[in-house]
C-alpha cells in the first residue's frame, strides 16, 4: 500500500514539475530541451519523495520542498544566465506550480475526477497550456519582442528581437531599413570570407556620430504569433556586445521593419 502511494506521489510530483518547467521554458522561450527538462524533473521529484518520507515536520517540508528544491531545480534547468533572467525563471516555474496547485485542489473540492489522478493532471495541463498560451501572447506583443529568423545561403539563426521604435536607422546609399543585431551573435553567423560589409554614418546608437558595418542577409523572419513577416535582403547592422548587455534579445528591429502590437501584419514579399 504505501509503494502504491510512494508511485503516486512520484509520478504526480514528476508531471507538475515537468509541466511547470517545461511551461516555463515555453512562456520565456528559453530553448532548453525537453529531455534536460524532464531528467532534473525527475531527479527533484524523487527528491521530494524523499523529503515526504523523512520529514515530519509540514511546515519544514513546505519551505524546503518550496524555496530550496524549486531554486534548484530552475538552476539546473535553465543555468544561470544573469539575477534577471533567472529571477524571471523562478518566479515563472513558480506560477506555474501554483496555477497548478490551485486547479487541483478545485477539483478535490469539487468532487471532480476524484478517483481518477490521470484526469486530474490532465486538467493541470490544460491549465498550464493555457497560462502559456494568454501570457505569451501579451508578452511578446506588449513586449514588443518577437521570435525571428536570419537566413544566409545554407546558415540560418533563430533569435529574439525587439521592436524598436527609435531605431530610424536607414542606408542612405540603398535606401533599406537596418535592423541592429549583437555582435556577439554577428559574429557566429557573419564570416568575412563570404559576406560583403559596408559601413553606413549613423547617430543613433548613443554616440554623435559613427560608422556601423552592415551585411544584407538573404531573408529575415519576424514571427508575430501565428503570423510571419518576411523581409527579403533585409540589412543587418552590427552593433557593439555592450548595447545588449542584460538584454533578453539579441537584435533591434528597425521602426519601419514591422508593424507592432495594435496594427495588421502583412507578410512583405
Amino acid at each position: 500500500m504505501y509503494v502504491f502511494y510512494a508511485d503516486v506521489f512520484l509520478l504526480e510530483n514528476l508531471f507538475m514539475d515537468y509541466m511547470a518547467i517545461l511551461g516555463c521554458n515555453c512562456l520565456l522561450k528559453r530553448r532548453i530541451h525537453p529531455g534536460r527538462l524532464f531528467a532534473v524533473s525527475l531527479m527533484f521529484s524523487l527528491i521530494h519523495l524523499f523529503l515526504v518520507c523523512f520529514i515530519n515536520n509540514r511546515i519544514l517540508y513546505f519551505l524546503i520542498a518550496h524555496f530550496v528544491l524549486n531554486t534548484g531545480m530552475v538552476f539546473f534547468c535553465f543555468g544561470w544566465e544573469g539575477k534577471r533572467s533567472y529571477l524571471e525563471n523562478w518566479v515563472v516555474t513558480y506560477f506555474m506550480c501554483v496555477i497548478q496547485g490551485g486547479a487541483l485542489e478545485w477539483l478535490l473540492e469539487q468532487h471532480i475526477f476524484s478517483q481518477n489522478e490521470i484526469l486530474q493532471m490532465l486538467v493541470a495541463a490544460a491549465v498550464v497550456v493555457t497560462a502559456v498560451i494568454c501570457f505569451g501572447e501579451r508578452r511578446v506583443y506588449g513586449n514588443h519582442i518577437y521570435p525571428a529568423e536570419l537566413k544566409k545561403g545554407e546558415r540560418h539563426i533563430r533569435l529574439r528581437a525587439y521592436w524598436d521604435s527609435g531605431n530610424q536607422l536607414t542606408d542612405p546609399y540603398t535606401g533599406q531599413e537596418i535592423s541592429i543585431l549583437s555582435g556577439s551573435v554577428a559574429e557566429k553567423f557573419f564570416t568575412k570570407e563570404k559576406d560583403l560589409v559596408r559601413f553606413v554614418p549613423y547617430r543613433s546608437l548613443g554616440e554623435k556620430d559613427g560608422l556601423i558595418a552592415v551585411t544584407n542577409v538573404d531573408e529575415m523572419t519576424v514571427f508575430q504569433g501565428k503570423r510571419a513577416v518576411k523581409i527579403p535582403h533585409a540589412a543587418i547592422g552590427t552593433a557593439d556586445k555592450m548595447l545588449f548587455d542584460g538584454k533578453e534579445y539579441e537584435m533591434l528591429l528597425n521602426a519601419s521593419s514591422i508593424m507592432p502590437q495594435g496594427g495588421k501584419t502583412e507578410n512583405k514579399n
